[in-house]
């Protein structure tokens, strides 16, 4: 899986509101189950909490073990079997999405189901968002949201490092051509007519699919990693601030306002705050060492 497959999933979750409708943890056994194809309107997220069983969905016979956890989105049919013997505990929800294309998660080819190596976390996030569903608190939504972004954050840590569903999509090679060309042209001059000549689409349709992919414009993401290249350069004691703004392509006086704009301080003092939380932590584990 490459960075840019990690960025093009990690700016498409960035802007996604989540709603949850219902959650709980379910003791399962063969008797239980209705023999039944289940279709919701909703997205859902099962992980397998402990035993074993079987999820059937487009054809497919999915083992489901200990620490399985599976995304079905909407629409999506499927079942859970079960031998007579067997038993299932689940932990699930059901939630829906704002920001949500399955076209895009067809091209980004994300496995519907995954194992998770840190299990006793992932349900640990599971039993924190049940408990927060039971709340009628100000801030129970916000708790809820945090808590889905954090199983959204377990499930992408724990993709596989290359998917086996063969090699990427046009699309996704398109779009990953040009995330090349953004990072290796950084400092030059970037426009909108520049990228879209690298995949051979007409300016004003490359905006159009470049948004539908990311969620933002290309020059928005352009400006963006210009941003966090010039947080990274200026960590480093070699690059004063004259020249991050030109490794980043931009007069010192423009880098100057949007960087304040984007971090809230000053590249000045971007670079100042930084070098004494560096030192901070030097120091801390200097004085961590000399214990031991």
């Amino acid at each position: 899986m490459t960075t840019n497959y990690l960025t093009i999933m990690m700016k498409h979750f960035e802007h996604m509101n989540i709603e949850v409708a219902a959650a709980a943890e379910t003791i399962l056994n063969a008797t239980s189950l209705k023999d039944r194809e289940d279709v919701y309107d909703c997205n859902r997220f099962l992980f397998v909490k402990e035993g074993e069983g079987k999820l059937i969905v487009q054809d497919k016979e999915i083992p489901l073990a200990k620490g399985m956890f599976c995304v079905l989105l909407s629409g999506m049919s499927h079942r859970i079997a079960l031998d007579p013997d067997e038993e299932l505990t689940l932990q699930w929800c059901h939630f829906r999405a704002s920001y949500e294309d399955r076209d895009l998660y067809r091209t980004l080819k994300i496995p519907f189901h995954i194992s998770i190596r840190d299990e006793q976390a992932t349900s640990a996030h599971f039993g924190r968002l049940f408990e927060e569903l039971a709340q009628d608190k100000l801030t129970s939504r916000l708790r809820i949201k945090a808590i889905m972004l954090e199983l959204i954050s377990d499930y992408l840590d724990n993709l596989p490092i290359m998917t086996k569903d063969g090699a990427p999509t046009e699309d996704l090679q398109k779009i990953d051509m040009v995330l090349k060309y953004i990072d290796d042209h950084l400092a030059d001059n970037i426009t909108v007519e520049n990228l879209a000549k690298q995949v051979y689409l007409h300016p004003n349709y490359f905006i159009v699919f470049f948004k539908g992919i990311l969620g933002y414009s290309p020059i928005q993401y352009v400006n963006q990693r210009r941003m966090e290249t010039a947080k990274s350069l200026l960590l480093q004691p070699e690059c004063n601030v004259s020249a991050v703004a030109g490794k980043v392509g931009m007069q010192i006086y423009y880098f100057s306002r949007m960087f304040k704009a984007h971090t809230g301080l000053t590249p000045s003092r971007y670079r100042k705050q930084s070098a004494t939380f560096v030192a901070a932590g030097n120091l801390s584990s200097e004085g961590e060492g000399k214990q031991k």
